[in-house]
């Protein structure tokens, strides 16, 4: 009865076409978000990290997968593999670090003993299985698909979907291959803060030029928008350029003295990929946000920047001034209170619908209207089986 009554406030207010709208608790629902990691998360390719951060055999590096925790770690075959941080025993966390260097995984609950192919190779007492048809070779750690583009790390745990290439498609790959096919890259910085949102806040956030001239002076004076393209399975690039006169100085000298290779002085994109990915690539540096999410209010935002392998440390400060400038240090001071204001208005009982009803339905233009966030939507109600965004 619930969507009834939205379906006719929104019609009331002129609006038809209910995929314009959105129903508010879509980022607070319990049952919503439980759905979303069922039809979204688990079937998507998720961008995590950089596989500089598990380049040598034994580096491992643990996190959470929507509701579940995993590991990842380089074998002594040098293939990189996720599995789920779950042993198979009493189903205690195997890995409890967050990261490091180990020869195998023991879980610290009865010491069972995973080689870093996940094989379970040990077991205190084993012969107290004797004569119970338990055997070693049949529980390994349970491993998710994983795959890497230009170092991007990607994890899927559906053993059916389409392969990372296709997922990502032509457009994406050609972009992402300048400059990250280019050069040999390393995680230089890693920052993280704790949010009370909803994944789908930033996600939708990282779509929205509409918001940039109000929010966003210094974008506004120093990143004139470029054309944007929507993509297929949700995801988006929007071109960004550099404008001399909206920055100092020092920051204009330092992003040009480094830049990527085969980026040009004012080139520079935005990249959406769904669910939750993003990346800002500008002349000299390259930003890699992902979300760890663990209920529908809260998760922890992470933001990765890249280096050159082999730079030196006064390098990866110029690119890190560049990285804070048009990235770090705007979203702690104008998008994340933004990001706290639209989560509790949207928790309103009195409000139930949000409107994404401006502009026209084109699949390229400049930074403004919403159709971007249309795109979004539309990837969201098809992996969730509905005709509305609710």
């Amino acid at each position: 009865m619930k969507l009834d009554i939205d379906t006719l406030r929104a019609e009331a207010g002129g609006i038809h076409d209910q995929t314009r709208v959105v129903a508010n608790r879509v980022y607070y629902d319990q049952a919503i978000y439980e759905a979303e990691i069922e039809n979204i998360f688990s079937r998507s390719w998720n961008l995590l990290c950089h596989e500089s951060e598990v380049a040598e055999p034994g580096q491992f590096l643990t996190m959470r997968l929507a509701d579940s925790p995993i590991v990842m770690v380089r074998g002594k075959d040098r293939r990189l593999r996720a599995f789920y941080n779950t042993c198979r025993h009493r189903g205690a966390r195997v890995v409890m670090e967050e990261c490091g260097q180990k020869t195998s995984l023991r879980c610290a609950y009865h010491f069972w003993v995973y080689n870093l192919e996940g094989e379970l190779i040990g077991i205190p007492g084993e012969d107290a299985y004797d004569g119970t048809g338990f055997r070693k070779e049949d529980f390994p750690l349970v491993e998710l698909r994983c795959e890497t583009m230009f170092g991007l790390v990607f994890v899927n745990p559906d053993l059916r979907a389409m392969p990372l290439e296709e997922w990502l498609g032509e457009e994406i790959i050609e972009t992402l291959r300048t400059p990250l096919s280019l050069a040999e890259y390393t995680v230089t910085t890693i920052r993280s803060t704790e949010l009370a949102v909803n994944w789908k806040v930033f996600a939708e956030n990282a779509r929205d030029g509409y918001h940039v001239p109000f929010v966003h002076p210094f974008f506004l004076k120093a990143s004139p928008p470029g054309e944007y393209k929507l993509c297929a399975n949700g995801h988006a690039v929007q071109r960004v350029g550099i404008d001399r006169n909206g920055m100092t100085e020092e920051l204009w000298d330092a992003m040009q003295r480094d830049r990527l290779p085969g980026m040009g002085p004012l080139d520079g994109y935005v990249m959406n990929l769904f669910p939750d990915g993003f990346l800002m690539v500008r002349c000299n540096f390259v930003a890699i946000d992902v979300q760890h999410r663990s209920d529908p209010t809260h998760l922890r935002f992470e933001e990765r920047q890249l280096g050159v392998n082999g730079e030196t440390p006064d390098v990866t400060e110029r690119r890190a001034m560049g990285q804070k400038a048009f990235l770090w240090d705007a979203l702690n001071a104008e998008d994340f209170p933004i990001f706290a204001a639209q989560q509790e208005g949207v928790m309103s009982r009195g409000v139930a619908n949000s409107i994404i009803a401006r502009g026209r339905d084109t699949t390229t233009g400049l930074r403004g209207d919403d159709n971007r966030l249309r795109h979004f939507w539309r990837q969201w109600r098809e992996m969730m089986g509905t005709d509305r965004n609710a």
